[in-house]
């Protein structure tokens, strides 16, 4: 038990959450953008949640980066991933049009 506090605390937890935890926000962040976009048609959408999904990326990686321990970057990428995930169930199964 002691070594799994150890790995889940070590740099390298924390440069994993950066590059997966990240990409995985990242992209429930981008379908969320694509389903709330009230502007344009579907193509538009897709073009305006890809248009921020860089900066999105980079943003999480450099936020879990500059975490203490690697457990605290994994509770920074779980703050942003359950709201995204939540907001796109809900979009998905009730939509705003």
């Amino acid at each position: 038990m002691n070594g799994v506090k150890e790995k889940l605390r070590s740099t390298t937890s924390r440069i994993i959450a950066a590059l997966l935890g990240g990409l995985i926000c990242t992209v429930a962040l981008t379908i969320a953008i694509t389903l709330v976009w009230p502007f344009g048609d579907t193509v538009e959408k897709i073009f305006a949640g890809g248009t921020f999904f860089f900066i999105f990326w980079a943003a999480l990686f450099y936020w879990a980066i500059l975490a203490p321990r690697g457990t605290r970057a994994w509770l920074r990428m779980l703050s942003i991933l359950i709201p995204a995930m939540a907001l796109d169930a809900m979009m998905l199964i009730a939509p705003l049009t």
